[in-house]
């Protein structure tokens, strides 16, 4: 089971931070082409009920994916965005300058500058 981590800067003066969990989380994608997150657990349950019960391995295979939280260094921007299926660009600037959750992890934080992007282990599991 994956832990669960909270992502922020350790800067008192910063309120930077990203969204706690794993770093990225399953979608599925509606008729309209919107990707509705499927949260775990159960995750498989919701894509069913956003695809259709009855739809193929391969409809699943073809309309599910995961998103990873990144963030645009440029315009400051917090984004989802499939590594497998998206362009790694900010779909806000369209800046290439765009890091995962995890390669800001240790770095110095992208907003303040000072203090350091951390994940923090909660102790809980998923």
């Amino acid at each position: 089971m994956p832990q669960i981590f909270d992502f922020h800067c350790t800067n008192p003066d910063c309120a930077f931070e990203m969204p706690s969990g794993w770093g990225y989380y399953m979608y599925a994608i509606a008729d309209d082409g919107e990707r509705i997150h499927c949260p775990h657990p159960g995750e498989m349950g919701r894509a069913r009920d956003v695809i259709g019960e009855d739809a193929s391995q391969e409809e699943i295979d073809r309309r599910t994916g995961f998103n990873t939280y990144c963030f645009c260094i440029h315009c400051e921007a917090q984004v989802d965005l499939d590594l497998d299926r998206d362009e790694k660009a900010c779909p806000e600037c369209q800046s290439n300058a765009v890091k995962t959750i995890d390669g800001l992890v240790d770095e110095q934080c992208p907003v303040c500058g000072e203090g350091t992007f951390v994940a923090e282990d909660t102790g809980a599991i998923a």
